[in-house]
């Protein structure tokens, strides 16, 4: 098979790019697997479409890119079994009955930190890589994913600001983030903290495969090591702004059977809002890690 990408973001030919030529339910060569790559370098954001696959094929293609993580998919009853395979992600508005949450369901609230600016496990201590998302059901509207590309934030930045936050570090936390969108925090259990505690990453990362610098943001940014609560978070405000620009971010509208890719080491992302009380949308995420970073947090 011949494998092409083309990008599809009038904005910037180095933002969001859709491969073609490819089955991802085939036996892909490793030849296939590394133009995938050199199109996700490129790009770091990818959409293959018309793919419709099933839970199987997408974690047996997952796996190919990387080491896969297993999903927590927290917020349901303790004890309650998950819905989904433990290697996907459910970013999904239903129930283990497989219908539409109910008003009171606890993961209304604290799915919300969804809609709001991040990056995928910043705040696991692993080495997050790619995330490949495929849609299953989609709304008839809203529901897109907004992404932003910080690469070409970090390059726009002012020198001063570069010299500014070259070194610092932030301690992200996904607890951080469900309260910013609505959690309360008593209503986060103690089990579910002690499963997802919290990690420092860098605010300004370079990549292993391209040698490009980005910058690392997201909701889950609690604190600045380093800087007064005030200065962080006055900080962070500032470099968000500036890196969800308009001339950094890609909104993406989904039509079943497809499957995007993203590389979270060098972009931020988030849900846009649907009738999620009306309308059933059903996206599955497997996500790959690093398998030496993630051996050696394990450790």
């Amino acid at each position: 098979m011949t494998i092409e990408a083309r990008s599809i973001n009038p904005k910037d030919a180095n933002f969001f790019g859709e491969i073609e030529g490819v089955d991802l339910k085939a036996d892909l060569d490793r030849a296939a697997v590394e133009a995938i790559e050199a199109a996700m370098d490129r790009y770091a954001v990818c959409v293959i479409r018309n793919q419709f696959l099933d839970d199987e094929q997408q974690i047996e293609f997952s796996s190919k890119l990387g080491q896969l993580s297993y999903a927590i998919n927290y917020g349901r009853a303790q004890g309650a079994a998950t819905r989904l395979r433990r290697e996907l992600y459910d970013i999904s508005n239903l129930n283990e009955g497989d219908d539409i949450l109910a008003n009171d369901d606890r993961r209304r609230v604290l799915r919300e930190g969804d809609r709001l600016w991040h990056t995928d496990r910043s705040f696991i201590p692993a080495d997050t890589t790619y995330s490949l998302l495929s849609a299953r059901e989609v709304p008839p509207e809203g529901g897109n994913t907004e992404f932003a590309d910080m690469r070409a934030a970090y390059d726009a930045l002012p020198e001063a600001v570069k010299m500014q936050i070259e070194g610092l570090r932030c301690e992200h936390s996904i607890w951080h983030s469900r309260v910013l969108a609505g959690a309360k925090p008593e209503d986060i259990r103690a089990d579910e903290r002690a499963q997802m505690p919290g990690t420092v990453q860098p605010l300004v990362r370079t990549h292993a495969r391209t040698g490009r610098k980005s910058l690392v943001l997201a909701s889950h940014i609690e604190r600045v090591i380093g800087l007064s609560d005030e200065q962080g978070r006055a900080l962070i405000d500032q470099l968000t702004k500036f890196a969800i620009q308009d001339r950094f971010v890609y909104s993406h509208r989904w039509s079943v059977g497809e499957l995007v890719i993203w590389d979270n080491r060098c972009t931020m992302h988030r849900g846009r809002p649907f009738d999620d009380t009306r309308y059933r949308r059903d996206m599955r995420r497997t996500t790959v890690q690093n398998a030496q970073k993630a051996m050696a947090a394990a450790e």
